[in-house]
């Protein structure tokens, strides 16, 4: 399949698809401070809410990612979008937090789909520079959700309850149940894979064997790390340290998502896509430290802002590459990889959120994006040698 047949619908569809991991976390933030009041709880409780989701994210794609190795990946996506509807529905008739943060994990769970299958889909379809092209052009889609969700949300609840987000939510799932039914099926049941269950899910283990895989996947999972701490931290620190309304707070957020479409647009067009892994690393630590040293000395917000716009921009820079270097090198188990590779930046996110909250959140979570930006480095470095191995190893051979 070229990219003249597949035209905009496709695209379209699967970056949406893509996005259902900011779609799940970034579209109700500017509303937390009013659902922590409206359930009488505390900010570190309302903070799980995200963890929750996140941990629906990650386990959900390990559970549907090698299912569509061998039944398709037409069928599983329909199966997470009705489902996405339905725990929707659940979140907003949620009769206390807990019972909220319960149905988020069902949430994250069946928006997986979404994530693992799109990154799948991509890699039936493409190969090799194609398929980093075609990433990065989901990744430039998909930082379209984190810049309109948070204002489509704060501008909703400057006039309206917390619910109205997640029916919005709602609405969005029904669409897309729709649109992948239109979907062509990109893996024939000659390409499905004939093993029983117990060897499908043990794919989840087996693509660690090759370097690469593992590399991209650590690296990414680190990016991962420091995005989300960003994400759980900017609310506060935008509305209750820096005295930002919901509305003010979703235009800086908005600002600094569209700048990791940005940083992954750019990404494929450098020569070679350790070019971009390399920029992208250094520049997601050198920013790292940067906002550190904002958050610390409590430096004006346009400052902040312009170094949190930095660290975005290094980290869409990453995304292509890392992606397209984890899903070429496991295209046998496709399904499997995407859904290993989309859970650890899940696992890495629902880690990082609640530990921004503990103590001085301008401290710990200047702290927290750190590290996972310098582990980051320590991970893209090896990984740049081991792809400019393999491109000597096959140029020796041909």
């Amino acid at each position: 399949m070229t990219k003249k047949k597949i035209g905009i619908f496709v695209p379209l569809t699967l970056g949406t698809l893509a996005a259902f991991g900011p779609l799940v976390t970034d579209v109700y933030l500017p509303a937390m401070p009013e659902m922590t009041a409206f359930f009488h709880t505390s900010p570190s409780v309302m903070a799980l809410s995200m963890t929750a989701g996140m941990i629906g994210l990650a386990v959900g794609q390990l559970f549907i990612g090698p299912l569509s190795d061998k039944y398709g990946r037409k069928p599983m996506m329909m199966l997470s979008m009705a489902l996405f509807v339905v725990s929707t529905l659940l979140c907003i008739y949620a009769p206390n937090v807990h019972g909220f943060n319960m149905m988020r994990v069902l949430q994250g769970f069946a928006g997986a789909g979404g994530v693992a299958l799109s990154k799948s889909v991509s890699t039936d379809m493409f190969t090799g520079k194609d398929l980093a092209k075609f990433m990065a052009l989901l990744a430039a889609i998909n930082g379209i959700s984190p810049v309109v969700g948070p204002m489509v949300g704060g501008a909703m609840a400057s006039f309206a309850s917390w619910q109205y987000i997640f029916w919005l939510l709602l609405a969005i799932g029904v669409v897309l149940f729709f649109c992948c039914g239109r979907l062509r099926e990109t893996l024939s049941p000659e390409h499905r894979s004939k093993q029983n269950m117990l060897q499908v899910y043990a794919n989840l283990f087996r693509v660690f064997s090759n370097r690469r895989f593992t590399l991209s996947t650590l690296a990414m999972m680190s990016c991962f790390f420091t995005f989300f701490a960003y994400v759980a931290a900017s609310p506060f620190i935008f509305q209750q340290v820096y005295g930002l309304t919901p509305m003010e707070f979703s235009l800086c957020f908005g600002l600094n998502a569209l700048m990791v479409g940005v940083g992954a647009a750019v990404g494929p067009h450098f020569h070679h896509q350790n070019t971009s892994l390399k920029w992208g690393s250094i520049g997601l630590a050198v920013s790292a430290v940067l906002v550190t040293v904002c958050q610390i000395l409590h430096l004006p917000l346009p400052v902040l802002v312009l170094c949190y716009v930095y660290m975005l921009t290094s980290f869409g820079l990453m995304q292509p590459g890392c992606t397209a270097i984890a899903m070429d090198s496991q295209r046998e188990r496709a399904g499997a990889a995407s859904a290993v590779f989309g859970a650890f930046g899940f696992v890495a996110g629902a880690v990082a959120s609640p530990l921004v909250s503990l103590g001085n959140i301008m401290w710990t979570s200047a702290l927290v994006m750190l590290a996972g930006a310098f582990f980051c480095l320590v991970m893209t470095l090896p990984l740049c040698a081991a792809v400019k191995q393999e491109g000597m190893e096959r140029a020796g051979k041909s």
